[in-house]
């Protein structure tokens, strides 16, 4: 039998999510010469992503303490999905006006308007006006095995749920890598694959559905 019921926060999950938003929707930045610039390009020439991803977190002493792999699909403003494979797999979507997260294990759903979820954090800033300048301290970094890089901090008094975001491009201005620090000196490393850039994605794939018999968690 569905249930509902209200909660305040999804906590940390979406957090990560929120980060990984923004860095997938960079693709395309050219290399760190002009990356900067490019940042601010892509809110006009990036409408859409695809790509399989891979993702380690580790703790502050360097140990691997998660694993996981997936796919991902994103279309600007504001519409997104991640699919993580394996047996506790989830599914994280957006259809640019609530966002769903599905946890099979536990027979859950949770939404949350989309603005709700987001809050002060690197999908807020995709899914409206480019204020990255306003929100973040931003700079190119040396190369560094292989890829151009660029710096996001917050500015002080911004919380976006990390201490600082590094992005990594290759030679053709395709994003490969992205890691993340939080307060906690936590790091979550990003590696993407099979990356596409402003192909047709289907509009299905940012609509979900319940299942029938899972427990639906509403937080308004």
């Amino acid at each position: 039998m569905k249930t509902e019921r209200r909660r305040g926060g999804i906590g940390l999950l979406w957090r990560w999510l929120m980060g990984f938003t923004l860095g997938l929707l960079l693709v395309g930045v050219a290399q760190a010469a002009g990356a900067v610039q490019d940042l601010h390009r892509f809110f006009q020439d990036t409408h859409t992503v695809t790509a399989d991803f891979s993702q380690e977190i580790a703790n502050a002493q360097g140990e691997i303490i998660k694993r996981a792999s997936g796919r991902l699909w994103v279309s600007r403003p504001g519409k997104f999905r991640w699919d993580y494979a394996g047996a506790n797999g989830q599914v994280i979507v957006s259809n640019g006006e609530r966002v769903w997260l599905y946890e099979p294990a536990l027979q859950q759903v949770t939404v949350q308007p989309l603005g709700k979820s987001l809050g002060s954090t690197p999908a807020a800033l995709i899914a409206g006006r480019d204020t990255l300048d306003q929100d973040f301290k931003v700079k190119a970094l040396p190369a560094k095995a292989g890829l151009q890089w660029v710096l996001l901090e917050p500015k002080e008094g911004q919380t976006q749920g990390f201490t600082s975001l590094r992005l990594g491009f290759d030679g053709r201005g395709q994003l490969r890598e992205m890691r993340m620090e939080d307060a906690f000196s936590q790091t979550t490393l990003l590696r993407f694959t099979k990356v596409r850039v402003n192909a047709p994605v289907a509009a299905h794939v940012f609509q979900f559905v319940p299942p029938k018999g899972v427990d639906v968690l509403s937080n308004p």
